[in-house]
């Protein structure tokens, strides 16, 4: 069976922390690092890199949010490019067959 090992640490104010084997801020399916309470924070990380290829890397109890991907700080406009960069590296590709050119883009 394959699993991901993770060190939790709950505090007595309800925040909690999850980590790799390297000590490290990581989680992969959900924040890593929870406040409860008046902050509300919620961040995101990966082998201690705040990152998030599904929305804000960090979201503020007041609705205010921060995008990162690998601890690089993006605005909303230049995430959205990122992401569909890593997630469709062949977007926009020119292709040519018998003669006629295509241009790739992601099939849902």
């Amino acid at each position: 069976m394959n699993y991901k090992e993770y060190i939790v640490k709950v505090y007595e104010d309800g925040d909690t922390e999850w980590y790799n084997k390297e000590g490290q801020l990581h989680r992969l399916n959900g924040p890593a690092e929870e406040r409860s309470g008046s902050d509300g924070l919620k961040a995101y990380y990966i082998n201690g890199k705040l990152h998030n290829l599904e929305g804000p890397a960090v979201i503020f109890s007041n609705g205010e949010v921060d995008y990162y991907i690998e601890d690089e700080p993006y605005n909303k406009k230049d995430w959205e490019k990122e992401v569909q960069k890593i997630k469709a590296p062949c977007t926009g590709t020119i292709i040519e067959k018998n003669g006629i050119k295509y241009k790739l883009v992601p099939a849902d």
